[in-house]
């Protein structure tokens, strides 16, 4: 519940900030500036997987001594310092030969990308840190501690670009600067809770002996972290490089919005990893089956009303002209975004369990093919080429997490989702959106993947709600009670 609380926010604020950037600052900038994040996200590789090891190692120790967890922390800690300012020196490097032979940007916006380099780099350390904080947190299972600091943290790194974009300063390094006072607010705060959930001592104490069993966990981590964010940004790398900046707009806006639909799957995995860290592993593969089936139940109504506004609330977010170059891109996102949260459970069933090398190895293994469909679906179908291209590696890598993690059990109930979803998809693509039999075969739609979804839930679950609903039902021959609740 409350991870799910925390990422609502930051999504509601994109809604309302997206407009508003691409009004100050303009299409072509936005679409540099979304560049320019990208590149901080996948540098952030430079974590060395130390984030999500600290996270594994504090969960395990749960009922171990806090002078134990203590030493797991600060070693991480000062480990992730130093290679974020490591990275932080090649992100700024290697950003001036992106933006300079690369990407591309007219003359004036190119300038200002290699001015904001700087920024940029002193940018990566903070992100680091923010990673290690989070995973002390997450491995203490102080979700609401961490919830509150990321709330605190995204509405700062969001709000002080615009808050500057507004006050007429416009340009890269000024909107990148803004952003960076939100990240260091949000270290101090993040700080400030690991002191008292892990809890620390004002004497920092290290454990190097745990220095190779966190590199062990944390590689097979880096190289996901390495090899994954390239499956997940060199779709806009690429469209930056052969379209230009204009279109890597008009694919940043759609995907940016769609993925904000995983954000209870994504709240789900945050609360199972420790979980699954934790318990033996009979327990953790009935977890695993009970979320496929609750992701399911989640996502497949969500995605099928998704498809059917996606474009008339695109027309009024964004206006028509860039709505009918986005609508169609963010259609297809929205199939693959469904197969996506399925495969959330496996991939934190593996980590959680010990094994990060095998969606590490996944990921190195997709990473020739879906390059080589990407840059052949954009040549032949433009953005919506790249979106299709995602949709497919997202399928590949589902199907190999399931076989690897063998958590398969409620996935056959599951996938009869698709079915809703695939009518969704077509009259979206096939039918004008204001037509009278749009709306109506839409409300069908809509009717059946909720029907087919409370079915889906477990009965025991189902059962536990209804008790629950029954529970705070008024009797019917009270008068009483039925006027205190409004009948």
């Amino acid at each position: 519940m409350y991870p799910s609380v925390g990422a609502a926010i930051p999504a509601a604020l994109l809604l309302i900030t997206v407009p508003i950037y691409l009004h100050l600052i303009g299409e072509a900038r936005y679409g540099v500036l979304a560049i320019v994040w990208l590149l901080l996200g996948y540098f952030g590789v430079f974590d060395f997987g130390f984030g999500r090891a600290v996270a594994n190692r504090i969960a395990a120790l749960h009922d171990a001594t806090a002078e134990e967890r203590q030493g797991i922390f600060w070693t991480g800690l000062a480990i992730s310092a130093v290679t974020g300012l490591i990275g932080g020196a090649i992100l700024y490097l290697l950003g001036d030969w992106l933006f300079a032979h690369v990407f591309h940007i007219s003359g004036s916006l190119r300038i200002e990308a290699e001015n904001a380099m700087p920024w940029l780099a002193l940018a990566l350390p903070l992100a680091i840190i923010i990673s290690l904080l989070a995973g002390a947190l997450e491995g203490r299972q102080a979700f609401l501690a961490l919830n509150g600091a990321q709330i605190f943290g995204t509405v700062l790194y969001q709000l002080f670009p615009l808050v500057v974009a507004y006050a007429g300063w416009i340009t890269l390094p000024y909107l990148i600067s803004a952003a960076i006072v939100g990240r260091l607010l949000s270290v101090l705060l993040l700080f400030a809770l690991s002191y008292r959930h892990v809890p620390l001592s004002p004497r920092p104490r290290f454990a190097l002996h745990q220095v190779k069993s966190l590199l062990h966990y944390g590689g097979w981590i880096t190289v996901t972290g390495l090899v994954g964010p390239l499956l997940t940004v060199f779709d806009r790398f690429l469209i930056g490089a052969k379209v230009g900046m204009v279109a890597v707009t008009a694919y940043t806006v759609p995907y940016n919005l769609v993925m904000r639909l995983s954000i209870l799957p994504g709240s789900l995995q945050t609360a199972l990893f420790p979980r699954f860290a934790m318990v033996d592993p009979t327990e953790a593969k009935v977890l695993a089956a009970r979320a496929i089936l609750s992701i399911g139940a989640i996502m497949t109504p969500i995605v099928v009303i998704g498809l059917l506004l996606i474009k008339p609330f695109l027309i009024l977010w964004v206006g028509a002209a860039l709505a009918e170059k986005t609508a169609p891109v963010g259609q297809i996102l929205l199939v693959g975004i469904w197969i996506n949260t399925l495969a959330i459970i496996p991939f934190t069933y593996l980590q959680g369990r010990g094994r990060p090398d095998l969606p590490a190895k996944f990921h190195v293994l997709e990473l020739l093919p879906y390059v080589a469909i990407l840059w052949v679906l954009i040549d032949r179908l433009g953005i919506p080429g790249a979106a299709w291209a995602w949709d497919l590696r997202v399928l590949a890598d589902t199907l190999l997490l399931f076989w690897a993690a063998q958590t398969t059990s409620g996935l056959n109930r599951t996938m009869a989702g698709i079915l809703p979803i695939t009518g969704a998809f077509v009259i979206a693509f096939e039918m004008p959106y204001d037509s009278a039999l749009y709306v109506g075969i839409s409300l069908l739609l809509a009717g059946a993947s909720i029907g087919w979804s409370i079915a889906s839930i477990p009965q025991d679950q189902r059962t536990t709600l209804s008790r629950r609903l029954l529970a705070r039902t008024p009797p019917v021959n009270s008068t009483v009670s039925q006027e205190k609740h409004g009948s």
